[in-house]
């Protein structure tokens, strides 16, 4: 690590590249880039990469009776998470979308109604809800799911849950994954 750390500084300050050896520069922009200090393997993502999606159409507001609490292996994570699962669906672009609660110990909720592109591990929001009602966000746009922060709940969906998309009828396999007692151990 410190020898490779070495190289880059060296190189740079002589300017040269070695085949191999990312510049201090590329090093630097990696780890800005996604905030956090998330690197997902790679360095340089495209940005702007456009996601030909479906046309969204925001669910009805969440019941109890049809929310699904998902088992998380979160560490110190203060929320429960609950998955409507009326809003639960897979589009022919083959993006997750899902409206999700977080439920803290007092009984406040979080909702969102969102969006999980498992290729490249991405996250939009479509919209907040509030006072019974979903609130679009003015501009909804793809980002990382970071390992992080709030991040974390997406990243275990992703992880242990979602990704990658199962074989035949996709969306029964993952509403069956979801009402597991756990996650499940074969993705």
């Amino acid at each position: 690590m410190r020898s490779t750390h070495f190289i880059r500084l060296f190189c740079c300050a002589i300017g040269l590249t070695v085949p191999g050896v990312a510049s201090a520069e590329e090093a630097i922009t990696d780890g800005e880039l996604y905030g956090e200090g998330y690197t997902p393997g790679y360095v340089l993502e495209p940005k702007n990469e456009k996601i030909n999606e479906d046309a969204v159409k925001l669910p009805s507001w969440p019941s109890e009776q049809n929310l699904i609490r998902v088992n998380l292996s979160l560490v110190d994570f203060p929320y429960t998470l609950l998955i409507d699962e009326k809003s639960f669906s897979i589009g022919k672009d083959r993006i997750i979308r899902y409206t999700a609660i977080l439920r803290s110990a007092g009984g406040v909720d979080n909702i969102a109604y969102e969006g999980i592109l498992c290729n490249g591990d991405k996250i939009q929001r479509y919209a907040y809800g509030s006072r019974g009602q979903f609130r679009p966000v003015r501009k909804p746009e793809w980002r990382f799911v970071r390992k992080k922060g709030q991040d974390r709940y997406r990243h275990e969906l992703i992880e242990n849950y979602f990704c990658p998309l199962p074989v035949g009828n996709i969306e029964r396999e993952l509403l069956d994954r979801l009402k597991s007692d756990s996650p499940p151990d074969n993705l």
